[in-house]
């Protein structure tokens, strides 16, 4: 559904026929001449043409927004790697058996393995699989931004907002990647918008009592959702209870706690059921805070104005950091001029002081969460992107409107000063991610090339005849079970996979092997694995034929003599 910008008049009602009725049950002219139109089309084509000509320009920004934002996504694809986000989706396919190659932690986040193991039920153990849950959660999230600023601010800033967030540096590296953090953003973010538009009384959440009631349903279950796929996002709950106080009843706001209180004894019940005991996620992530080995134990027994400028450290880490550093202190700022801006500023606070008290500033020697990675702060993301474009918006429109020659073209500016502040630092952060190639992330982009997985499987499904038993490391083996598959699956390949290590059997004649990244960044793991076997350099025995290689030796498949 269209956003409307709150900057704007009210929506004209349609065109009447001149006896006050209207004019939308009047036969139209492709009727008259009988042309044959199909239903839905029809439809669509009536519903377009009695929207006001506001209506449908944002129409049509919607869906060139969204429309960008997926091929976005598309290009910018990233291959599996044997870390977390397999250890996701691995999670998903075993569910609910025990997991013995990640953490509970990650196994007990249903609410992300959960919707990966349906995409499995659909499309198998495939790259469309390990892909579409992540790329709905990205779209989902930068849609919500854009709407969140539209309703907030103007349309402008939602534009540029959600292009900030879109392109930072923080956010893209997951867009196409299961993990936990983006999608309970995503969801968070979600729940906000339903709840900022029961706040503004949208008609299509608030015309009726019952789309009320189910609207707050709704925001129950995403929030909900996101407590499954990641525990930290309850800090950021209570920005619903703010923006819904004093504009929808107390009594009717109860109608949130029904999914909530679904989702909270249906997981007791499935961890008693499984693991035996009723709060095992919770445990399970508190022993995770301070456990495992460096480079998570160099984070421990540090000073406090070490957990305290963290943030500062993760976005300085970034091409366009000094950037994203003036918006973290535009949020500051602005919350002492404007509400709206003070509200942003609330849902940074909400995250970043329990994150930071719990993830080491009270207990240094034991933290319950872990604070090093760039992914773990992405829910400040979006409060920082709405910050910074907002304040950026109502600073030159409140200066516009004091010079009388400009006074009308205020708003005018004000959305060219908003789509520029978001140009820049989304510039800086595009082209060091299209010039950087050094750095592993950034050639695994398929738009930069990092699409040599895919060339295997190219290569594997015009020789699947030939090839019968594919033998390679322990790492490289788990991206390459969803490429002997095809893309969306089925089965073109019907050999066998083998882990292959110096006290595994050895390839016989006729098998082949496949080394991934031996000479690249690109899995540094997967390298290290085959440099333990192969040596280092790694090189081949002689006896090794080469069959395949995709660009700059990235995957390389042999056949034994």
């Amino acid at each position: 559904m269209t956003v409307s910008d709150p900057n704007t008049k009210p929506l004209v009602t349609a065109p009447t026929d001149g006896t006050g009725r209207s004019g939308r049950g009047q036969p139209s002219p492709e009727r008259e001449r009988g042309a044959r139109v199909p239903g839905p089309v029809r439809r669509v084509q009536d519903a377009v043409r009695t929207l006001p000509q506001q209506r449908r320009v944002a129409l049509l920004l919607d869906c060139l927004l969204a429309a960008s934002v997926a091929v976005v996504l598309l290009l910018y694809r990233i291959p599996p790697f044997p870390s977390d986000q397999l250890n996701y989706f691995d999670a998903a396919r075993d569910f609910p058996a025990a997991p013995t190659y990640a953490g509970m932690h990650q196994f007990l986040r249903i609410g992300l393995t959960l919707p990966l193991r349906l995409a499995q039920e659909v499309f198998g153990y495939s790259q469309v699989a390990y892909l579409i849950v992540p790329m709905l959660a990205g779209f989902a999230l930068v849609m919500c931004v854009y709407a969140l600023g539209t309703m907030l601010f103007h349309r402008a800033v939602g534009v540029a907002a959600a292009t900030l967030t879109l392109a930072n540096t923080l956010v893209f590296p997951d867009l196409t990647v299961p993990l936990p953090d983006l999608m309970a953003t995503a969801l968070l973010t979600a729940a906000l918008v339903l709840a900022l538009a029961l706040r503004q009384r949208r008609r299509f959440v608030s015309a009726t009592t019952r789309r009320q009631i189910l609207a707050l349903l709704a925001v129950g279950a995403l929030l909900g959702w996101s407590y499954l796929t990641r525990e930290y996002i309850v800090f950021c709950w209570p920005l619903v209870g703010l923006l819904l106080l004093r504009r929808v009843p107390l009594r009717r706001m109860l109608w949130i706690l029904a999914p909530l209180a679904v989702v909270g004894i249906g997981e007791s019940v499935l961890n008693a059921l499984i693991w035996h005991d009723p709060l095992a996620r919770v445990h399970a992530s508190a022993e995770h805070g301070s456990g495992g080995a460096p480079p998570v134990t160099d984070y421990l027994n540090r000073s406090p104005r070490w957990y305290l400028t963290r943030i500062l450290v993760v976005l300085g880490t970034t091409p366009e950091g000094i950037w994203l550093k003036l918006a973290l202190a535009g949020t500051v700022l602005g919350a002492f001029f404007s509400r709206r801006l003070a509200f942003l500023l609330v849902w940074a606070a909400l995250f970043y002081v329990p994150i930071v008290t719990l993830g080491g500033l009270l207990n240094p020697e034991a933290p319950s969460l872990r604070i090093l990675k760039e992914r773990y702060w992405l829910p400040l993301v979006p409060a920082l992107t709405l910050a910074a474009i907002g304040g950026v918006w109502l600073l030159v429109r409140h200066r516009a409107r004091e010079l009388s020659f400009l006074r009308r073209r205020a708003t005018v500016l004000a959305g060219v000063a908003a789509v520029l502040a978001a140009a820049v630092p989304s510039g800086v952060a595009q082209y060091a991610r299209s010039t950087d190639l050094v750095d592993p992330i950034n050639a695994t982009y398929a738009a930069n090339g990092g699409t040599q997985l895919e060339e295997f499987r190219s290569w594997l499904s015009t020789h699947a005849d030939g090839v019968h038993t594919i033998w390679a490391d322990r790492r490289t083996i788990r991206p390459l079970a969803l490429f002997v598959q095809g893309p969306a699956g089925g089965d073109f390949w019907q050999g066998r996979l083998h882990t292959w290590s110096k006290t595994s059997g050895a390839p016989a004649s006729g098998d082949h092997i496949v080394v991934y990244s031996a000479y690249s960044l690109v899995c540094g793991q997967c390298r290290r694995q085959a440099e333990a076997v192969l040596g280092r350099p790694v090189t081949p025995p002689s006896s090794w034929r080469r069959v395949f290689t995709s660009r700059d030796r990235v995957v390389e498949v042999y056949q034994v003599r």
